[in-house]
């Protein structure tokens, strides 16, 4: 299954994205994956053979929960391992005043618009009225109550990202450091931090995987 990677260069202003882990295993993207087919989000799980062989996977969450999906499960270590790979081509070119460019341009052109996390709101608004729907008209469906309120969780953050203008000044300079910092890390096998920094979203297809990346340039002390 082909591969893409594409730096979309969002500017991420808060680095609040939670997800969940089993208790045994670690997936590097959970809560990233997101099912081309349906829409759910992938969950990390792991399968034992007989002879004792652990295999990590991810599955839509639709699919292992209502059964209602029927996308292929992908292998964590080929999935991981892709991601990982384009992490490194991306700091590869080490032309990091270039690089700094581009994003502190994407920056001043959307500085303030805040317009992916409205659409990210106006898509979860509708979802969970969607879901309210479903309840109402008397639906039954195994962990629909525990999606809304995942969903009422990112809402209220979005809502507070979008009524909040930053107050840092951002300046070139400042982005390409971060991105030598980053790469410093990446050089010292830190690659767990990069990916939670680097990648948005992984979008699943029936003939490709579509990794979309941003640049966190404002962790949670809304600082470098």
């Amino acid at each position: 299954m082909p591969i893409s990677f594409v730096f979309l260069f969002k500017l991420i202003y808060y680095n609040k994205r939670k997800s969940a882990n089993t208790a045994k295993h670690e997936y590097l993207l959970s809560g990233l994956v997101e099912c081309g087919k349906c829409g759910a989000t992938f969950k990390g799980r792991a399968s034992t053979n007989k002879k004792g062989y652990t295999t990590r996977y991810y599955i839509c969450g639709n699919k292992n929960r209502t059964k209602t999906c029927t996308v292929k499960n992908i292998n964590a270590d080929r999935l991981e391992s892709a991601v990982v790979m384009q992490i490194r081509a991306y700091f590869a070119t080490n032309d990091f005043d270039a690089m700094a460019d581009e994003i502190f341009k994407a920056y001043c052109a959307g500085k303030g618009s805040k317009v992916e996390e409205k659409k990210e709101l106006k898509d979860i608004e509708r979802q969970l009225a969607n879901g309210t729907k479903a309840i109402l008209q008397g639906a039954d469906f195994s962990g629909l109550k525990e999606e809304m309120a995942k969903l009422e969780v990112r809402k209220s953050e979005l809502q507070d990202i979008i009524a909040v203008t930053p107050d840092l000044v951002l300046t070139k300079e400042m982005v390409a450091d971060k991105l030598k910092q980053d790469a410093e890390l990446l050089r010292d096998g830190d690659v767990k931090r990069l990916v939670k920094s680097y990648v948005t979203k992984v979008y699943t297809h029936s003939d490709e995987i579509i990794i979309t990346g941003g640049v966190n340039i404002v962790a949670c002390g809304r600082r470098i």
